[in-house]
């Protein structure tokens, strides 16, 4: 599942579950958290590096199967939250580590890998990658703190993926200030070598200066967006002040493949986290990283004491028949005051 590596004066924690993209589960969360508290005071190691082992990408998200089967449908589990709390306590440890952390995100690179790795000092990403936050339709909304930075985006992009979970590419990572440098996949050895080079010769901060200037040298110009085509329709659509008036313009415009698609992909999700989604990407522009993720836990609560995660995951996940059977049916039927407080406002 993990795999430790120390070259020169690297550390690296390497995922490795192949057979499940690297899904983040219980035993992993505490492995990865033991190996950082190692080597936040090694003075041996002066970088850590996140990759994977994983030929189809960093990392798929959360083991959501074994949350639906080992906490959520496990009637003797008493703390049917101990998954996300631990992963939460990790993400925010992370968020203030004392040694600088690299991470290599490609592929498959979703949910629980991105709020682990989000709040790196320094983010690569290839040609290869597909990320995306695609929570609203497990039940719950993008948590692991990642809902600050999509918080960050302009409105109607911040909204379009929020809700719909819909992918970024490369280039968009690094457009919109989600990593930092786009490199071609085939050049990555070469470029680790020097990192590998460069911690024998600086010190912490130093050195992610120095690599820095290495990865300019790499820098891969060639485009690939995932939302450049569609963006004056993400615009369009997803600008408006109120989560029932985008559905409502989607719905109108049925004859628009984007809208089309659009709509049909929002009508399968839970109208009330969808609600809670559209205010939460404005109370979180003024919340800090710590105060969203904390957030997030409230909700992920909320979203397992009324069984909306378990339906969104079986749904989506086990028995995969898109059916899930929400308790609010309608977004004309979600009570607003709820919404409120479940956000605590």
């Amino acid at each position: 599942m993990m795999k430790r590596v120390i070259k020169d004066k690297v550390g690296i924690i390497y995922l490795e579950r192949p057979k499940v993209i690297n899904a983040l589960n219980l035993d992993m969360i505490r492995q990865i958290r033991q190996i950082l508290e190692e080597w936040e005071n090694d003075c041996k190691i002066r970088v850590v590096l996140f990759d994977s082992l994983c030929e189809k990408g960093f990392c798929s998200g959360g083991d959501l199967k074994e949350v639906y089967y080992d906490y959520l449908l496990n009637e003797s589990c008493n703390n049917k939250d101990e998954f996300f709390k631990k992963e939460f306590e990790l993400d925010k440890y992370l968020m203030t580590y004392k040694k600088p952390v690299i991470s290599h995100w490609f592929g498959i690179t979703m949910g629980g890998g991105i709020g682990l790795t989000i709040h790196s000092d320094l983010i690569i990403t290839d040609e290869t990658v597909n990320w995306a936050m695609p929570e609203t339709r497990l039940g719950f909304v993008p948590d692991v703190a990642v809902g600050k930075n999509l918080s960050d985006l302009p409105q109607a992009l911040g909204q379009y993926l929020g809700l719909c979970g819909e992918s970024l590419g490369a280039s968009d990572l690094v457009e919109y200030g989600l990593c930092d440098y786009k490199i071609n996949s085939k050049d990555y050895n070469n470029i680790i070598d020097n990192l590998f080079r460069l911690s024998n010769e600086y010190e912490e901060d130093r050195l992610v200066g120095e690599f820095r200037k290495v990865l300019e040298k790499y820098t891969d110009k060639e485009e690939i967006s995932k939302i450049k085509p569609v963006k004056p329709l993400i615009d369009k659509y997803f600008s408006y002040e109120r989560l029932d008036k985008i559905i409502e313009n989607l719905k109108n415009d049925i004859g628009n493949d984007f809208a089309s698609k659009t709509y049909e992909n929002l009508s399968r999700r839970f109208p009330l986290m969808l609600a809670v989604q559209f205010k939460k990407y404005f109370i979180c522009k003024n919340l800090t990283p710590q105060q969203t993720i904390d957030l997030d836990y409230k909700i992920l609560n909320y979203a397992v004491k009324i069984g909306s995660m378990e339906e969104g995951i079986r749904a989506t996940l086990i028995d995969k028949d898109s059916k899930a059977n929400w308790q609010v049916k309608n977004i004309e039927d979600v009570d607003y005051k709820e919404v409120d407080k479940i956000l605590g406002i």
